[in-house]
Order: C-alpha cells, then sequence, then structure tokens
C-alpha cells in the first residue's frame, strides 16, 4: 500500500491522469445520453416541419398555374380575340381599336391575378398585331410567329422552357399540334423567375441553406443558393436521388460538410423543389431543455473549477516560480537557484534548472573573453592593415606635388597623411566617438579626391549633432569607403561619385555609402548579402563582413549592414546603428 502512495506521489502524470478520469466519466456519460435524445428528436421535429412546408408550397404552386390556366383558356375561347382574329374584313378600324383595348383589359386582368406572372401577350396573325398586357400594340414580328408554335405536352400543366423563362401557350384551335402552319391566334403567358426564386427564397431561414426549383428533364433551374461548389454538388446528388423517389431527403457531404436535403416533386408540374441545410445548423437549442442544459452546465463548471484547481496546485504553481526564474535569467541574473520540496518531475527539473543555470554562468564568462578576444584581434588586424596601393599612390602623389612645387597642397596632403596614419596607429581604444571615426573617413575622402580629382567627385554629408559624441567601433566607415574605390570607382575614367550621407532617427543613425561604379553585378551584390547575413567570410569580402559583425556585437542584432543596388547605379552600403536614448552623447556633454 506503501509503495502505491509513494508512486502517486511521485508521478504527476498519474495525478493527473486519476483527476481526469474521475472528472469525465460522468460527463462523458450524462452528456452523451442527452446529445443523442436530442439530437434525435430534434431532427424528426424539424424534417417533419420542412417537408411538411415544402409540400403545402408544391400544391399551392400547382393551384395557382392551374388557375392561370383557366384564366387563359377563357381569354382564348372568348369573342373578343376571336373576333379581332376572324373579323378583320367586315371591321373598322373603330371597331378594331375597341376590342384590342378591351383585350388588353383582360390580359392586364390575367397579369395582376398572380404575382408569378411577368407577362401577358396575344399574338393575331390575321391582323398582323401583338396585344402586351399594357403599353402600346406593336406589329407581330417573325419571332413571335416563331414563339406562337411552341408547346410541350410531356407534363400535366404543359410548362414551356425558353431559356431562362417559363412560358405558358394556350393556341387556337386548341388541338393545333403542328409547327409548320401558325395556329389563328395564341396566347401567351411568360412566368417570372424573379418571383418563383423570392417564393422558394423563403425556406432558407438558416445560415448557409438555399432552395433549387428543377424540372424534372434538367432544362430549368431556379436557386438561391450563393456558393456556387454547393449548389453544382447537390444538383447532382438530386439526379440520382430522384432516380429513386419523387419525394424525401438525404444527407450530402461536401468539402468537409453535411447538408440535409429535402425534396418534393410535383407530377403535374413536372418540377422538383429541393430546400438543403447545413446540418449544424438544424442543432440549435430547444426551450424544453433548457432545464437539463443549465443543470449540465452547472455540473461542468463545478467540475471544471475542481480540476482547475488541482491542476494549479499540481502544475500551474511549481510552472509559475520556473517561469519566474527563467524571466530573471533574461535579465542577466544567473543566480537563481530554485527549490521544489516534492521528489517528483518538477523536483528533476528545478535541480536540472539550477545545474543549468550555473553552467551557464560558466560558458557565458567563456564566452564573452572570447569574444573580446576576437574583437581585438580583429581591429588590431585593421589597424595593422595598410593598402599597399594606397601607400605607393600617396607616395606618387608626393613626388608629382614636389615636382611640380606645389607646395602649398604638398604641406595639406602631407599632413592629411599624418593624421591619417596617426589614426591608425596611435588610437588603441576599442571604440572612438563617431566624430573622430567620421573625420579618419573623411580624410581618407579627402587624400583619395586629390589621387582621383579629375576622375570621381566626393559628398560628405555631416554627422548630426545629437550622436557626434556617441562611441562606436573603430574603423568601420573608412574600410567600406576604400572598398568603394577599390570595387566600384578604381576603373572610372571620368564622372565617378561616391556619396557618404547620415540619416537620423529617435533611437537610431544610419550611414549610406553610394557610388556609382560599374563593376559589381546584381548576383554579386546579391551574394554579399547573404555573406552578411549569414556571417560566411569569403575573402573578397572579409572586411565587410568582419565591421557587421562588430557593429552587431557593439550595438545588438537589430544593428549592422545591409547592401543594395545604389540609386547612383553602383553598390549602396547601409551601416544601422539602434542605441538606447540614455546613449546619445555630445549634445548633452
Amino acid at each position: 500500500m506503501i509503495p502505491r502512495l509513494l508512486f502517486w506521489k511521485r508521478s504527476i502524470f498519474v495525478r493527473l491522469l486519476l483527476i481526469f478520469v474521475i472528472i469525465m466519466i460522468p460527463i462523458y456519460l450524462i452528456g452523451l445520453g442527452m446529445y443523442k435524445w436530442w439530437i434525435g428528436t430534434l431532427q424528426e421535429e424539424i424534417l417533419k416541419s420542412k417537408f411538411s412546408q415544402i409540400s403545402f408550397y408544391m400544391t399551392r404552386l400547382e393551384r395557382e398555374i392551374q388557375g392561370i390556366k383557366l384564366l387563359q383558356s377563357d381569354v382564348v375561347m372568348g369573342d373578343d380575340i376571336n373576333r379581332l382574329a376572324n373579323g378583320e374584313a367586315y371591321m373598322d378600324d373603330y371597331e378594331k381599336g375597341f376590342y384590342m383595348l378591351k383585350l388588353q383589359q383582360r390580359l392586364a386582368a390575367i397579369k395582376s391575378s398572380s404575382a408569378y406572372i411577368a407577362g401577358v401577350k396575344a399574338f393575331i396573325p390575321s391582323i398582323r398585331r401583338t396585344i402586351p398586357e399594357w403599353g402600346s400594340i406593336e406589329e407581330l414580328t417573325e419571332h413571335e410567329k416563331s414563339e406562337m408554335g411552341m408547346h410541350e405536352n410531356s407534363t400535366f400543366a404543359q410548362l414551356i422552357y425558353d431559356k431562362e423563362d417559363i412560358v405558358l401557350n394556350s393556341f387556337f384551335p386548341l388541338n393545333y399540334v403542328s409547327k409548320s402552319v401558325s395556329p389563328l391566334y395564341a396566347l401567351q403567358i411568360r412566368l417570372s423567375s424573379d418571383e418563383l426564386r423570392n417564393a422558394i427564397g423563403q425556406f432558407d431561414v438558416n445560415s448557409g441553406s438555399g432552395s433549387m426549383m428543377i424540372d424534372t428533364q434538367n432544362r430549368f433551374m431556379v436557386n438561391t443558393g450563393d456558393n456556387p461548389v454547393v449548389t453544382d454538388q447537390i444538383r447532382s446528388a438530386l439526379e440520382g436521388l430522384l432516380q429513386q423517389s419523387g419525394d424525401g431527403k438525404s444527407s450530402i457531404a461536401i468539402n468537409g460538410s453535411r447538408y440535409l436535403v429535402i425534396y418534393k416533386t410535383s407530377s403535374y408540374l413536372g418540377m422538383t423543389l429541393c430546400n438543403y441545410i447545413p446540418e449544424d445548423q438544424l442543432y440549435s437549442p430547444v426551450r424544453k431543455y433548457r432545464v437539463w442544459v443549465w443543470g449540465l452546465s452547472a455540473a461542468s463548471v463545478a467540475l471544471a473549477g475542481i480540476f482547475a484547481y488541482s491542476i494549479y496546485r499540481i502544475i500551474r504553481r511549481p510552472l509559475k516560480h520556473l517561469i519566474q526564474a527563467f524571466k530573471r535569467i533574461e535579465t542577466g541574473n544567473m543566480k537563481v537557484p530554485i527549490r521544489y520540496r516534492y521528489d517528483d518531475e518538477f523536483g528533476f527539473l528545478y535541480n536540472r534548472f539550477n545545474t543549468m543555470t550555473e553552467r551557464l554562468n560558466t560558458l557565458i564568462d567563456q564566452s564573452y573573453k572570447q569574444t573580446i578576444l576576437i574583437q581585438r584581434a580583429e581591429l588590431k588586424q585593421l589597424q595593422a592593415q595598410i593598402n599597399p596601393h594606397f601607400l605607393y599612390n600617396s607616395f606618387f602623389i608626393l613626388y608629382t606635388m614636389t615636382k611640380r612645387e606645389d607646395y602649398d597642397q604638398l604641406m595639406k596632403f602631407q599632413l592629411q597623411l599624418g593624421e591619417y596614419f596617426q589614426f591608425l596607429t596611435r588610437n588603441t581604444s576599442d571604440d572612438v566617438p563617431l566624430e573622430a571615426e567620421t573625420d579618419h573617413a573623411r580624410t581618407y575622402c579627402d587624400i583619395q579626391a586629390i589621387r582621383f580629382q579629375k576622375r570621381i567627385r566626393i559628398r560628405f554629408g555631416d554627422v548630426p549633432a545629437k550622436f557626434a559624441g556617441m562611441n562606436v567601433p573603430r574603423l568601420i566607415l573608412q574600410p567600406i569607403i576604400e572598398n568603394a574605390f577599390e570595387h566600384g570607382l578604381e576603373s572610372k575614367e571620368e564622372s565617378g561619385l561616391l556619396q557618404i550621407q547620415f540619416h537620423a532617427s529617435s533611437e537610431a543613425l544610419s550611414v549610406t555609402i553610394d557610388d556609382n561604379g560599374e563593376l559589381l553585378s546584381d548576383e554579386q551584390i546579391v551574394k554579399l548579402q547573404t555573406c552578411l547575413d549569414s556571417g560566411e567570410n569569403v575573402s573578397e569580402i572579409t572586411g565587410i563582413v568582419n565591421i557587421h559583425r562588430r557593429i552587431r556585437l557593439y550595438f545588438g542584432e537589430s544593428s549592422g549592414i545591409a547592401v543594395a543596388r545604389s540609386e547612383l547605379g553602383g553598390l549602396a552600403v547601409r551601416l544601422t546603428m539602434v542605441v538606447a536614448e540614455s546613449e546619445f552623447r555630445g549634445e548633452g556633454e
């Protein structure tokens, strides 16, 4: 017994599993029974209601069409249209006009008798006239003569499908069937597809539901659904269902959702009305289940509270202490030992955490010292490295100035060389004020300007006063400018341009070095940026990569170097230094 209790205390997993099983078994059994009973009752009631609505509408539509056909037949057999069709020889214009207006009034009465009627026309070839239910009486066209011959006997309602319209045609004589000879006259009634669509739209009370009405020969469809994918699949499934039965229901899966399809066929109309509803919309709460729902909710809340409190005691509280320890580590405090009184998984985790922090302290100290040593070594390498081309070109310039006896320019050039080499050799600190770093880069540019005075122009911007006293790593500007001369501008015979600009924001300073050199391709620029991102050293760009790494070590990961195609046409190198407001110097000192 004692070992079992100890095992229960030593394993968080076992404790959680036992609590979860104790809480979930009664909830699951109660919920499962209520769910099955609720869903079954709800489905049965909704199916009955929906099918009853659809059946009632189809019956009402049949009676509506029957009433329209009776009115149509009454006009066709009436004296007014008969006299117009047969009495042209003995009727004057006044009588013709009188009977045409009288007939038009009867057509208007038919139009107003049903909302489904879009228009009514009488075609009378003997007087060559088309009489609508209202408006002007027009001359009978050849197209209208062909419409007179349309007939359909496949259904009792004799509905004719003309493109998107439903047409009821009635002729005289009534036994007219031949299309080769026109009847004496005809009465045509066009039904409104929009009104039919609005009428069946009354069944779309659920979100995502829709209705459609199609004829049994698949020649006509009115649809209210707004999702063509669902509509097409419902229609395809309905064709198979209608082969089995004209009335019924079915459940269809479409794109991971199930739809309940209820359909009713009218043999008189030769049409089927279908209503489809997403099944998840059918299962809304029912009032008579409210007591059960509230009872289950209260029980669930109580059990959830017990479970939540248990989880808090067993997991949340130890985790909270562990998270707080991690947050202290984030601030740089590595001396955060934590204690735990139980010998379970958290006890093991706490012990390993304490061991980890001790090891991290050792590794961070070693890494920091190595980083400082590497950074200083790279800086010393840059200081000791003097470009031989720059050196002997400078001596050639001195020789030329001496030979020309241009002593004023010679003294100025010697002073610039002295300042340049003094900055490289005598300044042993790892960082310098930005103003001093910029002066060194400007001195280098002045020297190069004398060398390339007829080939290259240099534009050097001013350092923002706010950042002038800010400390930066040494030798971050001059090597990049030197790179621009060597790999971009040195081959320019004329019209070379080098531009150094400073851009200040509230928390950062950017230095952009642009040239209009033509030696670097887009592929080389992309390769250079890739090397900067990865930190990979390539012999041609080791200097830039080292500067990029020193800037990031000094200012943080959001600082560094980025390269791109310059607007001048050459290479654009952008140095970004992100600093806190408290680190700004120069303005307040």
